[in-house]
C-alpha cells in the first residue's frame, strides 16, 4: 500500500468537513413558546398552504378556493399583484376598479362580481348569519335581528336627549353681563372709597400728633 501524500490527506480532510450533517429542523415560533406538556403543533392560517395539506386534489384547501382566488386576481390591478409578489406585501386593491373600467395601465378590468353573501339567501350555504323565520332590517348587515332595532332605538334616544340637554342649558343674556359688570364696578369703587377714608384718617392723626409736639415744646 502506497503511503498517502500530504495533498491527499488535505483533500480527504476538506471532503469530510464539507460532508452534509443532518441538522434539527427549526421549531415553529408559536410551538416553541408553548412549554406546557409535550411537543404540539399549533395550527395557523398558513398551514393550509403547506405541501403536506395539498397532496390530494379532492381534499386540498387551496383547490377549494382556487376559483375564488382566480377571480380575485382578475379583479386586482397588475401593479398590486407585482407589489405582493416582489415586496412580500398583502394583496391589495382587489375590486377597487369596477368591472368594465380601465386600470392605471389602461387595461380594461374584466371580472365577475359576486353576490352579497351577508344578505343573499341564494348564496352557497345560505346567507351569513341569517336564520329562517326572523325578519331582518335592510341596514342590519351583521344579522343581529331584534338586537339591531333595540340598539338603533337606544342610539336615537341618546341623541335626542343630548339635543334637548343643549337646548335647556341657560344662556347668559346681555342684561346679565351688564349686571355683572355693574357689580364688579361697584366693588372696585367701594375698595377705592375705603382706601381714601383710611388715608384721610391717617393724615388727621398725623396732624394731631405734630400739634401736640409743638404745644409740649
Amino acid at each position: 500500500m502506497a503511503p498517502r501524500t500530504l495533498d491527499t490527506i488535505k483533500k480527504e480532510h476538506k471532503t469530510a468537513h464539507r460532508r452534509h450533517r443532518s441538522r434539527p429542523s427549526q421549531t415553529d415560533i408559536i410551538d416553541s413558546l408553548d412549554t406546557v406538556g409535550g411537543a404540539y403543533h399549533h395550527s395557523g392560517p398558513f398551514d393550509a398552504a403547506s405541501a403536506s395539506m395539498n397532496t390530494h386534489k379532492k381534499y386540498s384547501p387551496l383547490e377549494a378556493v382556487r376559483d375564488s382566488n382566480m377571480e380575485a386576481l382578475k379583479a386586482t390591478p397588475p401593479e398590486y399583484i407585482k407589489d405582493s409578489l416582489e415586496r412580500n406585501l398583502p394583496l391589495q386593491g382587489t375590486a377597487t376598479i369596477p368591472s368594465g373600467y380601465t386600470d392605471l395601465s389602461g387595461n380594461v378590468m374584466q371580472y365577475e362580481e359576486g353576490t352579497d353573501m351577508m344578505r343573499d339567501p341564494t348564496a352557497g350555504g345560505g346567507a351569513y348569519k341569517r336564520w329562517d323565520g326572523i325578519t331582518y332590517h335592510p341596514d342590519d348587515l351583521k344579522g343581529k335581528g331584534s338586537e339591531f332595532e333595540y340598539e338603533r332605538d337606544l342610539k336615537l334616544k341618546k341623541a335626542q336627549a343630548q339635543e334637548e340637554g343643549v337646548e335647556m342649558l341657560p344662556q347668559r343674556s346681555s342684561h346679565n353681563f351688564r349686571n355683572g359688570d355693574d357689580r364688579a364696578t361697584s366693588a372696585v369703587d367701594g375698595i377705592s372709597t375705603g382706601r381714601r377714608v383710611a388715608d384721610g384718617v391717617k393724615r388727621r392723626l398725623g396732624g394731631l400728633s405734630r400739634k401736640r409736639d409743638v404745644l409740649v415744646n
